[in-house]
């Protein structure tokens, strides 16, 4: 009977244990995926809960992290101002011409004063695409963008 009891209990324990596992906010934290991204903030979806950086940059006036999320299948830039005047920077999801060129097909913008952190909106798609990261002084209108390398990624 202590026996029974003993399984019992254990038994109870280890379903409680796996529903609190199961229902964890990671788990159904992101409210978008792919195209449906677009636009959005990567905190108010819970895109932000698995992000990692592709690539980290350091380009005109700022350092711009390309992060990525796996789970919305979506990237966004988080940038921090280094130069007096800040940084502005923008995400673009590109296609490659063949000859060395680009074309936009989507971009997001961020700017941030010095010392400061913020990041853009997203760009998503449903299938692997190029992106770079653009950067520039902020206010400063005739100041040409910086872009990175175009990294890809599925």
């Amino acid at each position: 009977m202590l026996k029974n009891r003993l399984v019992s209990l254990t038994l109870a324990a280890a379903a409680l244990i796996g529903f609190s596992v199961a229902a964890s906010p990671a788990a159904y934290a992101a409210s978008c995926y792919g195209g449906t991204c677009s636009n959005k903030g990567p905190k108010g979806t819970g895109c932000d809960a698995d992000a990692f950086n592709l690539r980290a940059y350091t380009l005109k006036a700022g350092y711009y992290e390309l992060r990525w999320s796996n789970a919305c299948h979506a990237g966004w830039i988080r940038a921090s101002g280094a130069g007096a005047a800040g940084a502005s920077a923008v995400i673009q999801r590109v296609l490659l011409d063949g000859g060395g060129g680009v074309d936009v097909q989507e971009e997001r913008a961020v700017a941030v004063n010095k010392g400061e952190l913020d990041w853009s909106n997203m760009v998503g798609t449903s299938y692997g695409s190029y992106y770079r990261v653009c950067g520039t002084y902020f206010g400063f209108p005739d100041s040409t963008l910086d872009c990175s390398p175009v990294v890809y990624h599925d």
